[in-house]
């Protein structure tokens, strides 16, 4: 059995789209759970329906509302019972064979460590069709390549396990987001893999267009001279870093511990002794320390 976790809020356009590409899946062992963070739209109305039509999905209903994305699929681990956990964003469209490809590819591995393994996606809209055929465009496994990213692996394309459920439910002062703590705790504590096959549908609307763009070194640097005034590492991803080492720095092993303290230092770091940090430490950025470095120089840091 797997446990599919549907976060939603407002999402009465997309969500009947989704959750009817779930209950098309090629595996059938699965139940939705869908929590609701206080919807004005129809939301809540169109998972009703279609829990009628299909007993796997189920509308958790308890008092907390308002939570935002991240605390809100944190909130929602607690309802796990099966092995296996996957996060479901209520706008995208997962391809028929998502559930069982994921499953054969994780359903071997270790049980005693966290394990998460991702997917890659079809970056798509109504308007424009496929945009790009990789939604993931690097496959981080360890803290140098995953710090500077300012983010994790895309949550809904991940399935993990029941232990990876318990780690992350551990509260933490400060979420980037749900998919980072995800990746951190499979870096630090776990193992992390990558499907490279797409197997969903990600829905790219106006307000969020990235730029998925050809992986030559020289476009990568266009794109960090076009966004220059974006700082090198957010706050957000910062404080969420921070907050993982607050909870879990008794646990790390020693390198991973040494990592993540050089990084959290090199904000109160002059240019110089930061540039000798990504030296010394190896951290990368797409796996290469000269784009890191390159980004260093055309951004403020914070």
């Amino acid at each position: 059995m797997i446990d599919i976790l549907l976060a939603t809020y407002n999402g009465a356009a997309f969500v009947e789209e989704q959750i009817r590409s779930i209950m098309a899946q090629t595996f059938t062992q699965w139940r939705l759970l869908v929590h609701d963070d206080g919807s004005t739209d129809d939301t809540i109305e169109i998972v009703e329906r279609l829990s009628e039509e299909d007993a796997r999905i189920l509308l958790i209903r308890d008092e907390q509302k308002h939570m935002g994305v991240a605390r809100h699929f944190i909130h929602m681990l607690q309802y796990v019972e099966a092995s296996y956990c996957m996060f479901c964003d209520q706008d995208d469209v997962w391809l028929p064979h998502k559930i069982e490809k994921m499953y054969a590819l994780i359903k071997d591995r270790r049980q005693d460590i966290p394990q998460v393994v991702y997917s890659n996606a079809y970056v798509w809209s109504p308007d424009r069709g496929i945009i790009s055929h990789k939604n993931t465009l690097t496959y981080p496994t360890t803290l140098r390549q995953m710090l500077f990213l300012n983010t994790g692996i895309q949550g809904a394309a991940a399935m993990f396990n029941r232990l990876m459920c318990h780690y992350m439910s551990q509260p933490l002062a400060a979420y980037a987001m749900h998919d980072h703590v995800l990746l951190l705790v499979g870096i630090c504590f776990g193992q992390v893999d990558y499907l490279h096959e797409p197997l969903m549908y990600y829905r790219q609307h106006d307000n969020n267009v990235t730029g998925h763009a050809p992986g030559s070194i020289r476009r990568k640097i266009q794109l960090l001279w076009q966004n220059r005034h974006v700082p090198l590492v957010s706050r957000l991803h910062l404080d969420g870093v921070k907050a993982f080492f607050n909870q879990f720095h008794r646990e790390l092993s020693l390198d991973d511990w040494q990592v993540i303290s050089a990084f959290l230092q090199m904000p109160h770091q002059c240019f110089l002794k930061r540039v000798q940090q990504i030296l010394h430490y190896r951290f990368q950025l797409f796996d290469s320390i000269f784009l890191l470095i390159i980004k260093l120089c055309i951004r403020r840091y914070i």
